[in-house]
Order: structure tokens, then C-alpha cells, then sequence
């Protein structure tokens, strides 16, 4: 989900220049360790740097793929030293750093408990009597993000998160309904029998890639991005390279 300012990954260019200084037909697409949408040993780097970088090709861009760690982005970004965030959802404090571009994929977020464990809340105030492991620096919803009287207790993965759940250390975790499946199919399939998806869902979240604000060209790589997305929609090729990811 990402992530804060944990959304799901960055377009920069770090080789050795300031973008705005780079070949401008030249991106460097980078992203946080969020499978299955960003990683080193998924498929052509997960959904995001696959779709992201596709798309870019496409368009005439020469692309390339790098994971870093969340907090290097963040700190990239802040410093105007990057180009293209992607795996991101929509943050309005982000634009101070980046602008956006249409989203390619879609996600609900949703709690995650004991096997066993009903949680029942229609509201994100519902919520307070529980402890709820949150990554550190992730988005999942406006409210729940805001809600510093709930009982977060910050871990760096999903998986830390999803295991203390399962140890009984926290009451609940979230993310991504497709991160927590990932995790459940690849990391630890031990985890789906002791920890359970909770019934609805907290947030649906669109996936972005964003170009940072100091891009010389940035509404052209967003221009052509959005572009080439739609081509994509339209022929059908978007639908068959994410069926790659998910299996769909």
C-alpha cells in the first residue's frame, strides 16, 4: 500500500547526476521491497516495476530497475533528487515532492486477525481497544493513518507484521489484500492457517507512479505515460501483462 510520506516504488535517476541534469530519454525506475508489486527476485521486479517500465519502453523511454529501501526514496524525493516514484498511493502531501500520473492497477486494503477472531468495526474509531502492527511510513487509509489514538505498533515488513499476529504479539495488522495473499502463497503458507483475512475491506487504493516536481521533463514523461497506459487498456496488453503477476 503504499506508502507514506509504505504505499509500492520510485522512477528516479541516480546515476551519478541530478535529473534534471540526465538524458532525458533515460529512466532509472525504482522501488521499495512490496511484493508482489516491487521486488529483486519477483518476475521482472514485481507489477509495478514491470508495468512502469513496459509502459516507459513504449513510449520510447530507455528504462532501467533498481529496489531500494523505503527510506532512501523518501529521502530522495524530499531532496528533489529523483524522477519517477511509482507503487504509490495517492498521498496529497506527496505533491509537494512529485505529481502523478494515472493509475495502472488497484488494491483493497483490509485487517487481517487471529484465525478464529471476527473483528467487527464500521468505523476507523472502532479500531482503538486493538493493537494493529503498521509499517513504518505506509499509507493504508486517510483516517486510519491520521489516527494517532489507535495502538500502532511500527514494524519494517508486512511479513514482521503478519508473523507477530500469529505469535498473538499484536491484535490485528493490514495492507494490501494482494501483499498479504503474496505472502500467504510465497513467504509463509503456515501463516494462512493461523491468521485470516477480516470480512470487508478498509480502503480501495489505485496504484501510481508519480515524476518528481524537479523533472525538466516532467509533464512530457507523464503526458506519454498516461498515453501509452490508455493504448494499453484499449489493445489489451495491460490486462495480459498483469494476469503475468496475478495470475489472473
Amino acid at each position: 500500500m503504499k506508502k507514506l510520506a509504505h504505499i509500492c516504488a520510485i522512477t528516479a535517476l541516480l546515476w551519478g547526476a541530478s535529473p534534471a541534469l540526465a538524458d532525458q530519454r533515460t529512466l532509472t525506475v525504482v522501488a521499495d521491497e512490496w511484493p508482489p508489486f516491487s521486488g529483486e527476485a519477483l518476475p521482472n521486479k514485481g507489477i509495478s516495476l514491470d508495468v512502469i517500465s513496459t509502459i516507459l519502453t513504449r513510449a520510447g523511454y530507455e528504462v532501467r530497475t533498481s529496489v531500494l529501501p523505503w527510506a532512501r526514496i523518501m529521502s530522495m524525493a524530499t531532496e528533489q533528487d529523483i524522477e519517477i516514484v511509482g507503487s504509490l498511493f495517492f498521498d496529497p502531501e506527496m505533491t509537494e515532492f512529485v505529481t502523478y500520473a494515472e493509475p495502472f492497477f488497484s488494491t483493497d486494503v483490509r485487517l487481517v486477525a487471529q484465525t478464529g477472531s471476527v473483528i467487527a468495526y464500521t468505523s476507523v474509531e472502532d479500531l482503538r481497544p486493538y493493537s494493529i502492527a503498521v509499517g513504518t511510513g505506509f499509507l493504508y487509509q486517510d483516517e486510519f493513518d491520521q489516527a494517532d489514538y489507535l495502538n500502532k505498533v511500527e514494524v519494517t515488513t508486512t511479513l514482521q507484521a503478519m508473523r507477530m499476529l500469529a505469535d498473538g504479539r499484536v491484535d490485528l495488522t493490514l495492507d494490501s489484500e494482494d501483499v498479504i495473499n503474496y505472502s500467504f502463497r510465497n513467504h509463509d503458507p503456515s501463516l494462512a492457517q493461523r491468521i485470516a483475512l477480516q470480512p470487508g475491506v478498509l480502503a480501495s487504493q489505485d496504484i501510481h507512479m508519480a515524476v518528481g516536481n524537479s523533472v525538466e521533463n516532467r509533464d512530457a514523461i507523464i503526458a506519454d505515460f498516461n498515453r501509452v497506459l490508455g493504448e494499453m487498456r484499449a489493445d489489451g496488453s495491460l490486462d495480459q501483462l498483469l494476469a503475468v503477476h496475478t495470475g489472473g
